[in-house]
């Protein structure tokens, strides 16, 4: 029953282990979408619904307005250097209109860095050819001393809650 294999939790490797960590409430991994290879894992989170079937709980898509994808990569921080540091380097060092990769259709109308304690993110806005505003945050973090990537993509206004629960999410995987 269901609308395809999605799941409330993803699993994340912690030296030797994988733990596993409940996604904020309204998103689920969708695990027909993930890739991988040998130099880095995405994961795909979509809305979702849960559904209380007595005999079989399910969770079920719903309308999609936002689309979250994880990398986690095996790039590892070299060991001289501060995590807090070694994401400031990168923060720094990141050009906002050279990070935008798309299609030239595609305009920047607003950007903007901002570092944090754990992580650090860039918030976008760019509009497409058909004048639909789509509204991009991507998070920098590390996660068992290795380099992640979180993207969130929302296509309607923005809301800050979603926001700062995949922040508190993010600080789990830290």
């Amino acid at each position: 029953m269901g609308s395809g294999p999605l799941t409330n939790s993803i699993s994340v490797s912690s030296g030797q282990t994988k733990v596993k960590h409940k996604l904020p409430n309204g998103f689920c991994l969708d695990k027909s979408a993930n890739s991988s290879n040998s130099l880095q894992r995405t994961l795909v989170i979509t809305n979702c619904i849960a559904v209380n079937n007595v005999e079989n709980p399910y969770y079920s898509r719903r309308p999609v307005d936002t689309i979250v994808k994880i990398t986690f990569t095996q790039s590892e921080i070299p060991r001289k250097i501060s995590k807090k540091e070694y994401l400031s380097e990168i923060a720094e060092n990141l050009e906002l209109k050279k990070f935008l990769i798309g299609p030239s259709n595609k305009k920047l109308i607003y950007g903007e860095k901002n570092i944090k304690d754990k992580y650090f993110y860039v918030n976008f806005q760019i509009l497409s050819s058909s004048k639909r505003p789509e509204h991009v945050r991507k998070y920098f973090f590390l996660v068992d001393n290795k380099v992640a990537v979180m993207t969130i993509l929302t296509f309607k206004k923005t809301r800050m809650n979603t926001y700062s629960s995949f922040e508190t999410f993010i600080k789990k995987l830290s």
